[in-house]
């Protein structure tokens, strides 16, 4: 009888241990995505700015991309008195 509940105990203090261990990693892993995460975001952060041609506020890392709407606006026809048969 004393030598299951010894062997008992040890069982409960491996399962303990390894559970522990497990946790640890668990929390080691992510305190590293933490940091990767805060890294993205302060490479991502960007001071906005008015843009000298259309006076909007824009982010400085955006000057001289095209806007869609206004590429659109410049290139398609608005002829809309076309005869269509």
């Amino acid at each position: 009888m004393a030598q299951a509940s010894i062997k008992n105990f040890q069982l409960l203090r491996r399962s303990y241990a390894v559970g522990a261990e497990k946790m640890k990693m668990q929390a080691v892993a992510l305190a590293a995505l933490r940091v990767q995460v805060l890294a993205h975001d302060k490479e991502k952060e960007a001071f906005w700015m008015r843009d000298p041609k259309t006076g909007n506020w824009i982010p400085e890392n955006h000057f001289g991309d095209i806007d869609v709407a206004e590429l659109r606006e410049k290139l398609l026809s608005r002829n809309t008195n076309v005869n269509r048969n």
